[in-house]
């Protein structure tokens, strides 16, 4: 009696078998496949665009900036929690916003600061710091183009100023945030 049915279960487990592994295959997976199915990357933002839009926003808020005919100073952008330090990051939104005002007919003075940029007050604020005032003066600058980032989980939230060189004075200013994407992640670990 028992012969009769091994052919029976035999085909019975081969059915549930190729069922249970076709539904995997096709990913119907009751859930029970997260163990090999990673979330989906974070896609990067086109920085270059990112960059440009900031520029030309702080262009739109000070537009009788390009008639002093006076230069513009260029710094890289520092982390929010570390006024001293900057990133791969930093330096290329730097760059590519000195890029933007050339592009707009503007003279670019690009200064490579690495820890003198911003000096922090008690209410919060931050300033330029005496070097950079120091060469704006000396150049005849108009106003300096700084920022800072801070990295958040997802994001990175980026703040761009044009600040009168003489007395700090933000004349311009942009805030925009990026996603932490394989590009920006890789940037910032570049210092």
């Amino acid at each position: 009696m028992n012969r009769h049915y091994l052919p029976r279960l035999g085909a019975l487990i081969l059915l549930i078998g190729l069922t249970a592994g076709g539904c995997a295959e096709r990913g119907y997976n009751l859930g029970y496949d997260n163990w090999y199915s990673p979330p989906p990357a974070t896609p990067d933002t086109d920085l270059v665009v990112a960059s440009y839009q900031a520029a030309d926003n702080m262009l739109e808020q000070a537009p009788w900036l390009k008639q002093s005919h006076q230069p513009l100073l260029t710094a890289s952008f520092v982390n929010v929690n570390s006024l001293e330090n900057s990133s791969g990051l930093g330096r290329i939104i730097a760059d590519q916003v000195s890029s933007r005002f050339a592009q707009k007919g503007f003279t670019m003075i690009q200064v490579t600061l690495r820890n003198d940029i911003f000096v922090k007050q008690e209410a919060g604020e931050f300033v330029l710091s005496r070097s950079v005032q120091d060469i704006s003066r000396s150049h005849n600058v108009a106003a300096v183009v700084a920022g800072t980032y801070a990295v958040g989980r997802n994001s990175v939230y980026v703040s761009a100023r044009l600040i009168r060189a003489a007395d700090s004075l933000i004349l311009a200013g942009y805030d925009y945030s990026l996603p932490l994407g394989p590009d920006t992640k890789a940037l910032l670990a570049g210092q």
